[in-house]
């Protein structure tokens, strides 16, 4: 996508987050009171709330250590979707197909929510390290104890801005699919007008004629990484590497042990979520734990062990899916750091996608005679879901990268002379 198109929608994109936050605070000014707004998600709407209730002021009381530093984490937030929709921008060419382009806008706001969540947790951390002790409650707590009770009080508000960011990649998913699709009926408009024109001329040869078309835009055959077969497959197989290995440390004694910890080991559950590959218990139930543990199901447990091996395997196939089908319409070479966010946002997708399939299969297959209202359950674990993508999506774009300078290295020679056959290509950017 040529300069202007990418500013033009990188700043639509900014606009659009601006102009939420600017309804959600004319919102708050016009309210006698402080707004409410129902933590826990009942149903579609809630959840949609939950999106355009992160521009709210935080209650004083419930989150005074983060009440000052909020707003300016929510104008970076803002920032960072519109340059990382510039970034997302600049990998999609006139070969891109609209439907590819439009996923790409909608994982570059997804990466941008996700890294202003973990700039929101990593202040946070910042900050209660740095309170003078007895800041809290008149109490002299150490700096553990008030990051685990900060934790257990403000993980339902920061939830709010991955939600927001699922209404953000919605929102430059229509736009940068449409721009795409604008651009390819305008490329394709332009095509036909020089069709005619040429055909006009009975006078030069079907070659010369052909070959005068081709010519006409350079730019549109841009080599995409989906052009060589078996690449983009590859690819995307390269980036569920570090997710599967991190199923298998989230599966390790270790690691469900330190859900006990506080402070900064008490953190570890927050970008952690159930999808783990582990051996098979080998001891019963131990129905003792499950007496005195009812809130947390016993991770050693027989069916919570094939439930969250089940829930691991389909979030491995998801991802690959997905990275295969996105990273086939992009180009063969391009900016890195576009590939970067692509992949990022991917991740979250990934994982929200998967945890949003769980909770609706879990209450088709239940027997509860109440019934089942998956909303009850969908709010938190689509929450876990999306932290766990903002965590550790950056993960995926490391051996994407790495494999496509690999694979170009290994295209780049003839086999059977062993000299260089990498020809003149077409830049990835059309002129502006």
């Amino acid at each position: 996508m040529s300069r202007p198109f990418r500013i033009a929608v990188a700043v639509l994109a900014a606009v659009a987050a601006t102009l939420i936050y600017l309804s959600v605070t004319l919102k708050v000014r016009s309210m006698a009171g402080p707004i409410t707004v129902t933590r826990t998600a009942v149903d579609f709407p809630t959840l949609v709330a939950k999106g355009y209730v992160f521009f709210a002021p935080l209650d004083p009381t419930t989150a005074p250590m983060m009440d000052a530093v909020t707003p300016l984490i929510r104008w970076v937030v803002i920032l960072l979707i519109g340059v990382s929709t510039y970034l997302a921008c600049a990998l999609v060419t006139r070969r891109t197909h609209p439907f590819v382009a439009a996923m790409t806008g909608a994982a570059a706001a997804l990466t941008a929510t996700a890294v202003g969540d973990l700039l929101w947790w990593a202040t946070l951390v910042f900050r209660v390290h740095a309170a003078p002790t007895g800041w809290y409650a008149n109490e002299a707590l150490d700096h553990s104890t008030l990051l685990a009770s900060a934790y257990l009080t403000l993980t339902g508000w920061t939830s709010d801005a991955l939600f927001f960011g699922c209404l953000i990649a919605g929102m430059n998913a229509s736009l940068v699919g449409c721009t795409s699709l604008a651009r390819l009926l305008l490329d394709k408009l332009h095509e036909d007008t020089d069709e005619g024109d040429l055909h006009e001329d009975t006078d030069e040869g079907d070659d010369e004629a052909q070959e005068s078309l081709d010519d006409a835009d350079p730019a549109a055959w841009v080599p995409l990484i989906g052009d060589v077969r078996g690449r983009s497959a590859n690819l995307a197989l390269s980036g569920v590497l570090p997710v599967l290995v991190l199923m298998l440390v989230n599966g390790t004694q270790a690691v469900w042990d330190s859900y006990t910890g506080r402070g900064f080991v008490a953190l570890l559950r927050v970008f952690l979520y159930r999808p783990a590959l582990s051996p098979p218990p080998r001891a019963h139930d131990d129905v003792e734990y499950r007496l005195t543990h009812e809130i947390e199901p016993n991770p050693l447990s027989m069916d919570e062990w094939v439930h969250r091996s089940v829930l691991a395997v389909a979030l491995l196939l998801v991802l690959w899916l997905l990275l295969w089908a996105l990273l086939a319409g992009l180009p063969n070479s391009g900016h890195r750091l576009g590939l970067v966010v692509v992949c990022w946002g991917a991740m979250i997708a990934a994982s929200a996608l998967t945890a949003t399939s769980d909770v609706l299969v879990d209450c088709a297959v239940s027997d509860s005679p109440t019934g089942c209202a998956p909303w009850e359950s969908l709010g938190l674990q689509l929450t876990a879901a999306l932290r766990f993508g903002a965590a550790w999506g950056w993960l995926v774009a490391l051996p994407v990268l790495l494999a496509r300078r690999l694979l170009d290295t290994d295209t780049s020679a003839d086999p059977s002379t062993g000299t260089s056959t990498e020809t003149q290509e077409t830049p990835v950017h059309e002129s502006t």
